[in-house]
């Protein structure tokens, strides 16, 4: 799962200690290393000192991670790994929340130990990254790799996830070992390239805007990078993913139902421009799972009726990602996804960020 639009912003200047910790076009294990350790202390009911704790966060995995994730290692890990905490644990996996789900995966991941040091290894030899980014330029346009050095790309242990933000890549090791990697990569390098390409939100943009500005933004995003590694129907290998894999496909043949909606809001915003702020938080909670099935259902239509290049005019404006939309959705006879009205308070975004 990916972030952009306003946590791109917000975490910029959070992050730019972790862009210079990682060499670009290099894979980072430190994460995953110090993870080992941390392990093997803790299995012993012992405590690990304070600079082994803090030399375990400092990493850039675990950095990178930690903004989406929050300060949870120390506990999970404790609980997780301490055979005095070994009840705690059954009882709290017992649920179904997200801290059940990465226990869990921690767990696993300590079964796993020989293969996921196996996989460091040979990762650390193979060419990862110049294959994701072969594969993120089939869906940029041309030239869009070129714009500076690829992703710096970071491994830890934390969950079945990876994330795109300012300062790299982080992933999962037991995750990759359960994906195609490649793909999974090429995704998040696709959004790093797009935010090279796309102009950033000025200093004092107004508030109210920014949930339906990010929205048009993330379901341009996740549409288009779905393409690589998300066949519709939609499937994963994770046990834990099967409930997201399900709403994610039912999402996705619903877009057209769904934009209506999304249509409806934006014409109420048009005509009472105040209700911007609560509508445009409607409008994005509308677009589930930040628009990932509704931007992919709305890109593989755009691929399907004018190839893969109609893609690019909306890698570098969301507006136009959804204008080539409505003019697929016309070429097949069907009415226009958005009103006149609609179109107003997109255009203005468009001038407002975009254009």
């Amino acid at each position: 799962m990916s972030k952009c639009g306003a946590l791109w912003i917000l975490t910029t200047a959070l992050l730019g200690a972790c862009r210079s910790s990682i060499r670009p076009s290099a894979l980072d294990f430190s994460g995953v290393d110090r993870f080992w350790q941390i392990v093997d202390i803790l299995s012993r009911d012992s405590e690990p000192t304070e600079s082994q704790w803090q030399a375990l966060l400092a990493t850039p995995g675990y950095r990178l991670a930690a903004t989406n994730l929050g300060p949870v290692f120390r506990p999970d890990f404790d609980i997780a790994f301490r055979p005095s905490r070994h009840a705690e644990l059954v009882r709290l996996t017992g649920d179904s929340d997200d801290r059940a789900l990465r226990l869990e995966h921690l767990v696993q991941a300590v079964r796993e130990r020989p293969a996921l040091v196996a996989l460091r290894d040979s990762l650390a030899r193979g060419t990862p990254i110049a294959d994701a980014v072969r594969r993120a330029a089939q869906l940029l346009p041309p030239g869009a790799t070129t714009h500076g050095e690829p992703p710096p790309v970071a491994f830890a242990l934390f969950k079945d996830d990876a994330y795109s933000l300012p300062a790299g890549v982080d992933i999962d090791l037991l995750y990759a070992r359960r994906v195609p990697l490649a793909l999974i990569l090429a995704h998040e390098f696709h959004h790093t390239y797009v935010n090279r390409l796309n102009k950033p939100v000025p200093p004092g943009a107004p508030h109210a805007d920014a949930a339906l500005r990010d929205a048009l933004y993330a379901a341009r995003n996740e549409g288009i990078a779905d393409q690589i590694d998300k066949p519709y129907p939609f499937s994963s290998p994770i046990p834990a993913m099967a409930s997201y894999v399900a709403r994610y496909n039912a999402e996705y043949a619903r877009t057209p139902e769904t934009l209506h909606e999304f249509d409806s809001l934006l014409t109420i915003i048009a005509d009472d421009p105040r209700k911007m702020d609560d509508l445009g938080m409607t409008a994005q909670m509308l677009l589930w799972s930040n628009g990932h099935p509704n931007g992919a259902y709305m890109a593989r239509e755009i691929i399907a009726t004018f190839g893969v290049d109609s893609l690019f005019p909306g890698v570098r404006d969301p507006a136009a990602f959804f204008r080539t939309y409505a003019a697929a959705e016309r070429a097949h006879g069907r009415p226009s996804p958005f009103s006149p009205k609609s179109w107003r308070v997109i255009d203005s975004l468009e001038a407002n960020y975009w254009r």
